[in-house]
Formats: C-alpha cells, sequence, structure tokens
C-alpha cells in the first residue's frame, strides 16, 4: 500500500514527466529505467520501460502492461483521472519489486515493466461514458509498450467504462495468444482469491475486443491491445466499479484496489518466474491449432472490403 500511494501522489502533480518518475525508480533500488519521448502534431508522451533483474536469467519472464490513455486529461479537468490506474499499478509493482529485493527477496525471473506517462490526453466519445483518448495510434503505442521478450504478460487497465462486471474490485479476462481466447489458468484464479480475500471477478472478452483499435469496432477498452503485437499469452487485469465511470473522471483511483492489483501482479510474478505454473496449457493449444488453425489474422485489421479474410 505504500508504494501504491507514493505513486499516485507522484502521478498526481501536473508537471510530472517520464525523467521524474525514472530518477524516483533509479533512486529505489536495483533497475535498469529509459524513456522515450514520443511528441508530434502537439500530442506528447513519455514511455518508461523498467526491468527488474530476476535471480535467474534463464527463468520466465513476466511483462507488466501498464494499459492507458493518459494519467491527466489537462486542461479539460484537474488532477489525476480515472484512466490512470494502469501506470499507477504498474509504477507501484516496481517499486514493490525492488523493495523486496533490497531485503533480500529477488524473484527468480526477471520481470519487464512498460507504461507511459501523458498529465495531458485528450478525451473521446465512447458509449456509457466517455474515455481518455491515446495520445498516438494504437499499434504505435504497443511497439512502445510491449517488450518481445516478455513470455507472458498481464496488461492491467482502468475498466470502469462499462455494464460488463457490476462490483468494484479487479477482474481477470480469459487469455488472449495469437487471436484465441483462452481459459483463465485455475492458479490465477486462485491468487486473485488469496490477495482480494474474495471471490475472484471475471470480465467477458468478445472477439472486438482483441482485434487492433484502427479497424474501427467496437471494443470494450484497450485493455487487451497488447495482444495484437505478440505471439506471447495475454491477460486482462481490470479495475472495475459497480457504476459506470468516465475515464477521464477525477477522484475516482482508488489505493486499495490498486493495492490488490499490484500485489496480483507481484504474486504471479513469483510462480511464473519459478515456472509453477503456465498461462496456457501447451497441450491444449496444440490442439486447438491442429483442429482450426491459426487465429493470427484477427491480430491485424482483417480486409477493409468485409470480405473473408
Amino acid at each position: 500500500m505504500k508504494q501504491v500511494i507514493d505513486t499516485i501522489e507522484l502521478l498526481s502533480s501536473a508537471h510530472v514527466t517520464g525523467e521524474i518518475v525514472a530518477r524516483q525508480l533509479r533512486e529505489a533500488g536495483n533497475c535498469e529505467v529509459e524513456v522515450t519521448r514520443l511528441e508530434r502534431d502537439g500530442a506528447a508522451t513519455d514511455f518508461l520501460s523498467i526491468v527488474i533483474p530476476g535471480a535467474d536469467d534463464a527463468a520466465p519472464q513476466l511483462g507488466i502492461v501498464g494499459r492507458l490513455g493518459g494519467i491527466g486529461a489537462r486542461p479539460a479537468v484537474t488532477g489525476l483521472v480515472s484512466d490512470s490506474d494502469g501506470a499507477v499499478v504498474a509504477i507501484a509493482a516496481a517499486f514493490k519489486l525492488m523493495a523486496m529485493a533490497r531485503q533480500g527477496d529477488v524473484l527468480p525471473g526477471t520481470v519487464r515493466i512498460r507504461t507511459h506517462i501523458c498529465p495531458r490526453a485528450g478525451t473521446r466519445p465512447h458509449h456509457p461514458v466517455p474515455m481518455m483518448r491515446s495520445p498516438f495510434p494504437m499499434r504505435e503505442m504497443m511497439s512502445h509498450e510491449v517488450d518481445p521478450r516478455m513470455d507472458a504478460i498481464l496488461s492491467v487497465d482502468t475498466t470502469r467504462g462499462n455494464r460488463l462486471v457490476n462490483k468494484r474490485g479487479v477482474a481477470l479476462t480469459p487469455v488472449a495468444r495469437q487471436g484465441y481466447l483462452l481459459r483463465i489458468p485455475e492458479t490465477m484464479l486462485d491468487v486473485m482469491g488469496w490477495v482480494s480475500g474474495e471471490l475472484p471477478i471475471t470480465l467477458p472478452l468478445t472477439t472486438q475486443d482483441i482485434t487492433p483499435y484502427e479497424n474501427g469496432l467496437w471494443h470494450v477498452n484497450s485493455l487487451m491491445q497488447p495482444a495484437i503485437v505478440t505471439d506471447a499469452p495475454v491477460v486482462g487485469v481490470a479495475l472495475t466499479a459497480q457504476t459506470t465511470v468516465p475515464g477521464c473522471a477525477t477522484g475516482v483511483t482508488n489505493a486499495v484496489d490498486a493495492d490488490v492489483a499490484m500485489r496480483f501482479c507481484i504474486e504471479i510474478a513469483k510462480l511464473f518466474g519459478q515456472g509453477a505454473f503456465a498461462f496456457s496449457d501447451e497441450a491444449e493449444w496444440t490442439a486447438l491449432q491442429a483442429r482450426y488453425g491459426s487465429m493470427a489474422h484477427l491480430q491485424t485489421v482483417g480486409r477493409e472490403d468485409g470480405s473473408a479474410a
């Protein structure tokens, strides 16, 4: 909780930049941090790449992607917006992992964390409530947010602007892998129950949700967009609400829910790095491919004329 609160305070500033966050991370412990600033046509954001080294270079490497349009929508609204949760959880996880390492608890596998810092993002219409607008096209964002060395990915995003999960907390999606939606691993459901102290919540997905934004189809949000640029399995970690909340609403960020999401990510990083479980069953994955073929075309925009791909 300390790391979550500190991160919320850090990101709540109108003057925060990627370099400011990176400096705090470097001072906190053993990590590699890179900042990439992208600026074009009046839009700008700072991409953060954070690598927390594990004890075993050969161990599986988990990716944590803090997914969001922006942490703020200035000057239209003042303060940290609901959409900031992905960045809050990802950065707080980095601080916590380094605090653990300082005290002798180094995880087996390297953890790769990606997010971006954009205090002045725009908004866009969306039913039932408005959402934040990504500063650049989604596939371009993903080229900075997904590391090809991630063996599996947890994508964390605010997911309050819908009526699919009418409960406050943290929900898990099915596994998205190369156009397929696969079952949620039992281990993940166990871990979510343990860290939340409640029965695990799940977020239903549609086929559109795992296709690229640029196809113009409806998406619940950008939670699953990392799945369009990687062959690795992706699970969405969605912060939810009982009511529908605009992504650009302020005063919404809940440290308790962010703490649950962060602790879930860390517990999964421990188990995944140990090789204790996989995001998908390889035998079942092979059988699906053999019976039904590749679904990787769903990672593309498809055919604009509407004919079969």
